[in-house]
This record gives C-alpha cells, sequence and structure tokens, in this order.
C-alpha cells in the first residue's frame, strides 16, 4: 500500500513494479534474527521469539525516499493502553515517521517485540481489526464522496473456506496454528460483513481471497 501511495494516478505499472522489486528484495534478505540464547530466550526473557531489528532496518533501506501522494492508512494497536491508532498520510510524510509506523505495523505479537517506536509500544493492527475496511470508507466520506459514490475492492488476509484438517497428531504448536488460522477467517469475515452492514449504499466490487490456506510456519514473513 506504502509503495502504490509513492505513485500518482497513472503510474500503476511503475508501481506493481516496484512492489514487485520489494518482496524479491525482502525474500532475499534477513529480516529477522535469533536471540543470542535462541528462541527459549525470546520465549522467557523478551518481548517475541525472534529479535526484528534486522526488519526495521530493511525498511530504512527500502523507504526512506518515499513521498506519500495517496490517501493512505495504516492501523497498529498501543501495547499499553490497547487503543487502534491510524497513521494515515495526513500525520505521515516520509522518513522517521514512516519507518516508524511501518515497522510497528509489522511487528507481530508473539514473535516479534513491539515495536518500541513513537512514543510508546506497538502492536500490528490485527490485533484489533484483521480487515479494516472502516478507516478506508471513512476517509472517501471525508473527502465528500457520497456513500452510493464509493466503490470498495477488498483483499482478505484468510482463504475464502476454512479447511477441513485431520488434527489427531497435532502439537501444542500445531494447535496453535490452527487456532491462529480459524481466528483469522472469522475476523476477516466478521470485517467484511460488518462494512457492508454499516456501508449499505456503498459498492463492494471485488473481494479477492487467497486460492488456499496462507500456510502457517514458527518462521513468520517465509
Amino acid at each position: 500500500a506504502v509503495l502504490l501511495a509513492n505513485h500518482t494516478k497513472g503510474e500503476e505499472p511503475a508501481a506493481a513494479d516496484r512492489m514487485e522489486k520489494f518482496w524479491v528484495d525482502a525474500s532475499n534478505s534477513k529480516l529477522y534474527k535469533n536471540w543470542l540464547g535462541g528462541i527459549a530466550r525470546g520465549l522467557f526473557f523478551e518481548g517475541g521469539l525472534y529479535n526484528s531489528a534486522p526488519l526495521e532496518d530493511f525498511l530504512k533501506k527500502e523507504f526512506i525516499d518515499v513521498n506519500i501522494k495517496r490517501s493512505l492508512d495504516l492501523g497498529i494497536v498501543d501495547v499499553l493502553d490497547g487503543d487502534y491508532k491510524d497513521f494515515s498520510d495526513k500525520n505521515i510524510t516520509q522518513g522517521g515517521n514512516l519507518i516508524d509506523a511501518m515497522y510497528a505495523s509489522m511487528s507481530f505479537a508473539g514473535f516479534f517485540p513491539p515495536a518500541e517506536v513513537l512514543g510508546s509500544s506497538w502492536f500490528d493492527g490485527s490485533a484489533v481489526w484483521d480487515l479494516d475496511i472502516f478507516s478506508g470508507v471513512n476517509r472517501c466520506k471525508e473527502a465528500g464522496f457520497a456513500e452510493s459514490d464509493i466503490i470498495v475492492d477488498v483483499i482478505m488476509t484468510s482463504a475464502a473456506n476454512l479447511k477441513q484438517v485431520q488434527a489427531e497428531d497435532y502439537k501444542s504448536i500445531s494447535m496453535l496454528f490452527r487456532y491462529l488460522e480459524i481466528s483469522s477467517f472469522y475476523n476477516s469475515m466478521d470485517g467484511l460483513l460488518r462494512a457492508k452492514f454499516a456501508y449499505k449504499d456503498a459498492d463492494f466490487r471485488y473481494v479477492i481471497t487467497p486460492t488456499g490456506s496462507i500456510p502457517s510456519s514458527l518462521y513468520p514473513l517465509n
């Protein structure tokens, strides 16, 4: 979303190329590392299983020259008070605060420690909204568009259907990931249905889902 927002209308092919480059760069970069003492230290003595400092360095390299040219909204959650915080093109410009907001939005609870940025500690926004459609629609309404003129395209974070599994041999970690898969599915569907109910006049044009369930792993972003 940030890379698309870095391009004006009509520059979508360039934005697509830049997004592809980002994911190629990410797949060839080490985005986190083990603590000294490994996962055991992360489990008992740190805020997450892995040290995400390399992720922050990667984001600084990839986004330091980004200028926001479109409407944008990043949702993150304050660990201290549980509040959901919107960071948009209104309060994100470029450089430091953009990197901080993105780093916070990629701090997945349990896997990575909370991001100590922006004067507090932050998790990614999925702790509150697995799928935040409301912020996007409300931004359009704030810009003066009638609800009937708003077109919504949604990319789901879970498959269209929850697959049946054979869980007889699942152990603790496998059960945890199955729980997270079920929770993500229902939270995503709930977010979509709530938005459709709240904005009855909006045109929910496309809902795009993965063709299958997204594999779970002890190795995030893998």
